[in-house]
């Protein structure tokens, strides 16, 4: 296998994705394989991504499904089933997650106010609001859809939606407070929504937001994969016990609902029969396989799996030697890229030197074909899957950290980490997901080993859940004088466009900048901008120099490192709509279907 990330940017090509377009290939999409496995708890998820919806054409040759028939033509029937990791949950208050599992879970079971239709052509279309409207640049006015429910559950028992549901969900994000007013800093998306002036329910059906100032991402934000509506009533019943995890606390007005949960990675959802639209399938399930690839194989070819990504090459192909004509290979960039954090505002990451020094220290390239198979390609803060937005590999590898040449990037390493003092921190631990190291298994060694030989230092792994990575990030404990540092995937792109994302995050007047604290002059001026212009041509060029001066700045808090490229296997009866690098379970909902006049359909059981 070539050692670089350039051998799948060419093997890509040669099925027709590119990198140059706005979405390059598909990712590990919400209704796939890996819907509640990669699970992001890194720096922010942020369902705010950017940009006015923009018309664009899917990458020629991506493996989206042919043209789909007629929702009356669509089948329905079957139970799908996926594959879940275990304990990969923080909260069933989809306002205070960012965890990919939570997100693909309410992407099933709740609508948001609008909710994107096609990634690959840019449209967002209705959701929960029927339509809306924009009377001048500041207002927009959304009717709500007729004859939608909330799910028979206690305290909302089924009752129809109405437009204080809308106007009570952007107020909650507004004030970022619990029922009692505190300020709670776990709701990640506050800032997004503090362009909003007021909210009014003109009348059962209608609600007017007013803006403080025009914004070209409003929508996009209440497209967002973590912006789902919830009934006012259950977040007054269960705010204090939404860890709890437990199903009768999911209540949505989406297609499916949750009817069993268990933490480990079992989950069972059936079809909401009072749903506005036609759903498909007469449920999902997820099994708790995600770090067994033997047990996934197995469940796969026996059908009681309808989608599987193997992590090893020699897996996929035999697999679609012995199943020829009878399975179908997506090749899709992760929707998770691979990075960790770290507080830089406090010592010892403060230091230039010692935040340059492990930026440079990671074997990028290393990882990529040791723990990936060569299923990778390299990445900045912006990553490949927002091309348009993010700067091309060939200028990507003349930085530090990217430089072909390892050994001025390990020499150059070493003396960054001896100049910022790095030999008298002693041992560094290093937290690993507990999930990431059992699907590469020795990647926790890989890292350290890496680190270790080019710094000197005892660089120690210890192994957490998620959970406990992101409590720690939030409270800004990677860093700020405790040595450690974190690394693993972080949370999923959740946007076409980066604009937004980059500003949450990097830009200092900002609440989550606090969890980095890696102030930048030039992108807090570059931010400031992109949230004023409506021209996409010039947003793109902004984030291209905002991912610039974050690199220069050794990824600024959030260095990234690669995007993986995942090979997944689905047989020929699963029939889904686009394959994009997003959560689609919100998508998959109506879009998604079961042909059981295909071949294959034969045997599966049921």
């Amino acid at each position: 296998m070539p050692d670089s990330d350039n051998y799948w940017t060419r093997k890509l090509a040669r099925k027709g994705i590119t990198r140059r377009r706005l979405l390059g290939t598909a990712g590990v999409t919400g209704v796939g394989v890996a819907a509640l496995g990669l699970v992001g708890c890194g720096d922010d998820d942020d369902d705010t991504g950017g940009g006015q919806a923009t018309a664009t054409k899917p990458p020629a040759g991506s493996p989206t499904a042919a043209a789909s028939p007629t929702e009356a033509a669509k089948q329905k029937g079957g139970v799908v089933r996926f594959t879940s990791a275990g304990n990969t949950w923080d909260t069933f208050d989809i306002d205070r997650s960012r965890f990919t599992p939570v997100s693909t879970l309410f992407g099933w079971t709740n609508l948001g106010v609008v909710q994107w239709d096609s990634y690959t052509k840019g449209v967002i279309g209705g959701a929960l609001a029927e339509k809306w409207e924009q009377p001048d640049k500041q207002t927009i006015v959304f009717t709500l859809r007729p004859n939608v429910y909330w799910h028979d559950k206690p305290p909302v028992n089924g009752r129809l939606a109405k437009a204080d549901d809308i106007a009570k969900f952007i107020q909650r994000n507004v004030a970022g407070k619990l029922r009692d007013g505190t300020d709670d800093p776990n709701f990640y998306r506050k800032s997004a929504f503090q362009n909003v002036d007021k909210v009014e329910v003109v009348d059962e059906k209608t609600v007017k937001v007013t803006l403080k100032q025009p914004s070209p991402f409003f929508l996009n934000t209440l497209a967002g994969a973590y912006a789902k509506v919830q009934a006012p009533e259950a977040i007054d019943a269960f705010e204090k016990d939404y860890a709890n995890l437990k199903p009768e606390l999911v209540i949505g007005t989406g297609g499916m609902v949750l009817k069993s949960f268990k933490a480990e990675g079992e989950l069972e959802l059936v079809r909401n029969e009072k749903f506005y639209k036609q759903v498909n399938w007469d449920g999902v399930k997820y099994l708790n396989l995600f770090t067994d690839q033997s047990a996934q194989l197995a469940a796969f070819e026996q059908k009681q799996l309808d989608s599987f990504t193997p992590t090893q090459n020699a897996v996929a192909d035999d697999l679609l030697k012995r199943y020829q004509g009878k399975i179908t290979e997506f090749k899709q960039f992760s929707a998770n890229p691979q990075a960790g954090t770290y507080y830089g505002g406090a010592a010892p990451w403060n230091n230039p030197n010692l935040i340059g020094a492990i930026f440079r220290a990671f074997d990028r390239r290393a990882l990529i074909q040791s723990l990936l198979q060569g299923n990778a390609v390299l990445s900045g803060n912006v990553p490949p899957t927002q091309a348009a937005f993010t700067i091309p590999e060939k200028e990507l590898i003349t930085f530090p950290g990217y430089l072909e040449d390892r050994a001025k990037e390990e020499a150059e390493a070493k003396k960054m980490w001896e100049a910022g003092g790095g030999p008298a921190l002693g041992e560094i631990i290093v937290d690993i997901p507990d999930i990431w190291e059992g699907l590469y298994s020795g990647g926790a060694a890989l890292i350290t080993n890496q680190l270790q030989k080019v710094l000197g230092n005892k660089f120690t792994a210890k192994i957490e859940p998620y959970s406990t990575i992101t409590t720690k990030i939030v409270k800004q404990e990677y860093g700020n004088g405790k040595n450690n540092i974190w690394f693993g995937w972080i949370t999923e792109i959740t946007d076409p466009e980066p604009s937004l994302l980059n500003y949450l995050q990097y830009n200092s007047k900002q609440p989550q900048f606090k969890q980095f604290g890696v102030k930048i002059d030039k992108v807090d001026q570059l931010t400031d901008a992109l949230m004023l212009e409506f021209d996409i041509a010039k947003r793109q060029e902004m984030n291209k120099e905002i991912v610039r001066e974050l690199i220069k700045n050794y990824g600024a808090g959030i260095p990234y490192t690669l995007v993986g490229v995942s090979r997944i296997m689905r047989w020929n009866y699963f029939k889904t709509g686009e394959i994009v690098p997003f959560v689609t379970s919100h998508q998959a909902v109506t879009e998604s279907w079961f042909d059981q006049k295909d071949p294959t359909w034969q045997g599966r059981p049921a």
